[in-house]
């Protein structure tokens, strides 16, 4: 617990509002309380901030009208948030075998397994050998886990999931601010990755835990091997993911969407149910229908392509000569 003194000291805020209010953690505007720190980066999310029941909000000079509650004022938000999430940060200490406070009730457990505290993992689960689960994990019934997973701190696997060798759960997500000089302050992740049931996941897979909120992996979701789902992210159930796939920071996919290998999808987006993505295809924008969706280039001899390539970067000049002949063509 930290006062709002203390944390404007921390990240050189000027504090609006009460220095002795109490701070046990950091959320986002929708799910923060009045014990919770959160932010606003953006104008777009001027309407969660005044329904936001905060104790006390992040916020740039120009927002800062906007604060109903106790404000913490800085010129770069994400730097601020980069340095006030290492407060919170779960502190993880080593140790080796199974804790004592650990509930494996009548599991196997693998040699070399490493379970940490307050584990509870449920009935007719098998971990394999060297697998690492951290602090304050929780398994369903029914689980297999593969020899070498690694699920970290706090995260939460549903019934009868199936978890490929190699995979990691909850790892740190990518997040990172600059200061004035160019150089990096990495933002803690403190949220956690919740996977619903009847989930597998392929080996050396990743799923990054949530900056504040969760990572939410539904029930019945096909991951395929070598498969990255940033922090934040959303999967629908009874999705199906191919692998090599990545998907970027709070992206939201909707239920039962067939995603193919070495697709690209960017952050921020939302997909909506049904939707068929084919392989190596990049989405940039969100999906609002149902169908499939297609982006890649055929493939062709190099020197074909070379040729299309020289093409496609004058596709703007030769519009514009278009235009320009056509309009002449009318005139005449």
């Amino acid at each position: 617990m930290h006062t709002l003194g203390e944390i404007s000291e921390l990240i050189g805020a000027s504090l609006s509002g009460d220095p002795n209010h109490n701070i046990t953690g950091i959320a986002s505007l929708s799910s923060a309380q009045s014990e919770h720190l959160s932010y606003i980066s953006s104008t777009k999310f001027i309407g969660s901030l005044k329904s936001s029941n905060a104790g006390a909000i992040i916020i740039s000079k120009d927002l800062s009208n906007e604060c109903r509650t106790n404000a913490l004022i800085v010129d770069n938000v994400y730097l601020a948030l980069a340095k006030v999430t290492q407060i919170f940060k779960h502190k993880i200490y080593s140790n080796s075998g199974i804790h004592p406070s650990a509930i494996t009730n009548n599991s196997t457990i693998g040699e070399g397994c490493v379970i940490g505290k307050n584990v509870v993992i449920g009935n007719n689960c098998s971990i394999g050998a060297n697998s690492v689960i951290e602090d304050s994990v929780t398994i369903g019934d029914d689980t297999h886990i593969d020899p070498r997973v690694t699920v970290l701190h706090s995260c939460i696997i549903g019934n009868n999931a199936v978890i490929s060798s190699g995979a990691v759960i909850g790892s740190e997500g990518f997040g990172n601010a600059r200061d004035d000089n160019n150089k990096w302050h990495a933002i803690a992740h403190l949220g956690s990755v919740m996977i619903g049931d009847n989930v597998t996941i392929g080996a050396n897979s990743t799923i990054d835990r949530g900056t504040l909120d969760n990572t939410e992996i539904h029930s019945g979701v096909r991951i395929d091997n070598l498969v990255h789902i940033a922090h934040n992210v959303i999967i629908g159930q009874d999705c199906a993911i191919a692998g090599c796939t990545g998907i970027a920071g709070s992206t939201t996919i909707g239920k039962r969407c067939l995603v193919g290998g070495g697709v690209g999808i960017l952050g921020h987006l939302n997909i909506c149910d049904d939707v068929v993505i084919s392989a190596t295809t990049t989405v940039y924008k969100s999906i609002t229908s149902a169908k499939i969706y297609t982006g890649i280039m055929p493939i062709m001899i190099h020197k074909q392509w070379q040729s299309v390539g020289l093409w496609l970067t004058k596709l703007d000049k030769i519009v514009n000569y278009l235009n320009i002949n056509l309009k002449n063509l009318k005139e005449k």
